[in-house]
């Protein structure tokens, strides 16, 4: 499985070779009978030994108005010929629920904060059109409700960033309360009669008598660049004035998302927590929001190409994905160096590849990219991190569903793909809601060719360094212990070498592995995708699971693989 394409390879010849591909079946892991019982990896598990609890909210999701995210993407009409509930494309939905989307954020992003939530409310012929922040017009045919419908289809919970870089905190209270005041009179504190809520009776009047019951916000996006380019301290006095004295509705409490740094920008974390408790409010914070992305070739600076990639080019974007893994840690521990520190927790809203054009679906869709099995093995590498840390991670959201950057589906009119990212998403699935256990793993490490460069802080449109990174780990993972079910564990390993499957030695301390079943996610070529016209070339298997041996597990792990195992103890 030697990867054969090369940033001179034209566009033409790989697309070429991948449809010869297309119809291949994902290699599944290698049979017991090819395999040496001689190790050359170890797994050991310890379950005795808790992380944490896996939020199912860190499988969350993000959409945008941006490029063709929401018109096209979500949205497509009631009157489309595209099949559709209450115009919003039926492919999306089914798609969303295969994975559980347990959160949706929206309506950014840097679009946020140039957005006037009541501009996509009322009847769709008198909503006005705006200039958005994008470089496009947007209809705000959807808006509010439309974005509420779509959760509730989903059946996923609704996270809303607010605007405070053109809007005075009382249009985030008013929004607060349009979202969530009750139906009916409300109580009065005093003599006079009680009244109906402005708010509710509005949203009623616009078609939901029913709260939307919003609990997570997040207040303002990247207000260190798009979202008003401000200091720590300034971004903190803001905060705090925006969530104070916010109404309440219900037993639940409101959770507010404080704007966090650009990467591994520490320096961001440090002040605005100290801003922030200068004054002695504190009880408003919930979270503290991360953008992280990988993007594309740190030896030419630049974002790199979705397709087009050397074996060098490779390994680096995966090494600096690992990355993730020292972003969480350092802010975990630069927020706890504030005395007085309540339990905040980190929430990665945004994450994944960002790649420099050449494969958008077309003109229209900005920041549209094409999806291979090389970003299937980041989402592998970033969930595993994810899980590792599940004492820190609250909330984490992929940027973005659908037609924008790390997408998990591509659509374009009537025509719709899954991306081989959506099925890790599915393979992940066991992990919800189980208590992640520590797991150490022994593998050779892999050298990055291009680990002498600096990276990228964050996303393309705003550039940093940090050191270089030099190594990659040979094989990772993590594995859980599902919620009462102590005889059960779940397993999930990348394995990044190119052309080395990895036959290794699996110990559970204190228990053996009675039996095993798996599935696999690999293909013959890490360039290769789904699009229109192959929409099946990359999709998983069914793992071949190895068997016991001596007191041990052992499994061969293909060459460019996501497995997930399901393990059960004797």
């Amino acid at each position: 499985m030697i990867l054969k394409g090369t940033p001179q390879q034209t566009r033409r010849r790989f697309l070429k070779s991948s449809a010869l591909a297309a119809s291949a079946m994902a290699l599944p892991s290698l049979p017991l009978a090819s395999q040496s019982m001689q190790a050359d990896a170890h797994i050991e598990i310890l379950p005795g030994d808790p992380i944490g609890t896996i939020s199912p909210e860190i499988y969350s999701h993000f959409i945008e108005h941006l490029g063709g995210v929401i018109y096209d993407g979500v949205w497509v009409g009631e009157n489309s010929k595209i099949p559709n509930e209450g115009g919003i494309r039926k492919s999306f939905i089914d798609t969303m629920r295969a994975v559980k989307a347990p959160v949706l954020r929206w309506p950014g992003g840097c679009f946020a904060d140039s957005y006037d939530w009541r501009d996509g409310l009322g009847a769709a012929s008198k909503r006005p059109a705006r200039a958005a922040f994008w470089d496009q017009q947007d209809s705000n045919r959807y808006g509010l409700h439309e974005f509420m419908r779509t959760c509730r289809l989903i059946g996923c919970k609704p996270y809303l960033a607010a605007n405070i870089r053109t809007q005075p905190a009382r249009d985030f209270y008013e929004e607060i309360e349009y979202c969530n005041a009750p139906a009916g009179d409300l109580s009065s504190h005093s003599a006079a009669p009680a009244m109906p809520n402005a708010g509710a009776a509005q949203r009623a009047a616009n078609g939901d008598k029913q709260p939307f019951d919003v609990s997570l916000w997040g207040v303002g996006n990247e207000s260190w660049g798009c979202g008003g380019n401000m200091t720590p301290e300034e971004y903190a006095a803001a905060f705090r004035r925006y969530t104070a004295w916010t109404p309440s509705y219900s037993d639940t409490p409101l959770r507010f998302v404080a704007v966090g740094p650009n990467g591994d920008d520490v320096n961001w974390t440090e002040r605005l927590f100290k801003a922030l408790y200068a004054n002695p409010e504190r009880r408003k914070l919930w979270g503290l929001s991360i953008h992280y992305y990988t993007s594309g070739s740190a030896a030419k600076f630049a974002a790199g190409d979705a397709l087009q990639f050397s074996n060098d080019e490779y390994y680096d974007l995966l090494t600096r994905g690992s990355l993730m893994d020292k972003v969480i840690n350092d802010h975990w521990l630069a927020m706890g160096s504030t005395p007085g520190q309540p339990n905040v927790k980190l929430v990665v809203d945004e994450w994944g590849a960002w790649y420099g054009k050449g494969t958008e679906l077309g003109s229209n869709y900005n920041l549209s990219q094409q999806s291979t099995m090389r970003d299937a093995l980041l989402t592998g590498i970033t969930f595993d991190i994810f899980q590792r840390n599940a004492e820190k991670v609250g909330v984490a959201a992929v940027a973005q569903s659908i037609n924008c950057i790390h997408s998990l589906m591509l659509a374009q009119g009537d025509k719709f793909t899954v991306t081989p990212t959506f099925h890790v998403f599915q393979m992940y699935l066991p992990h919800r809601g189980a208590t992640s256990v520590r797991t150490e793993f022994t593998a050779s490490s892999i050298d990055n060719p291009l680990g002498n460069t600096p990276i990228q802080v964050g996303g393309n449109s705003y550039i940093g360094q940090i050191a270089p990174v030099r190594t990659l780990s040979g094989l990772s993972g993590s594995a859980s212990v599902p919620a009462g079910q102590p005889k059960q564990l779940t397993l999930s390993v990348v394995n990044p070498h190119l052309d080395q499957p990895k036959t290794t030695e699996i110990r559970v301390r204190g228990a053996s592995v009675a039996s095993a079943t798996g599935t696999v996610l690999a293909s013959h070529d890490v360039h290769d995708h789904n699009d229109f016209v192959n929409p099946g070339a990359v999709r998983p298997a069914k793992a071949v699971t190895g068997a016991a041996s001596g007191g041990r597990w052992m499994h061969t792990f293909p060459p460019a693989s996501v497995t997930t195992l399901l393990l059960t103890l004797s």
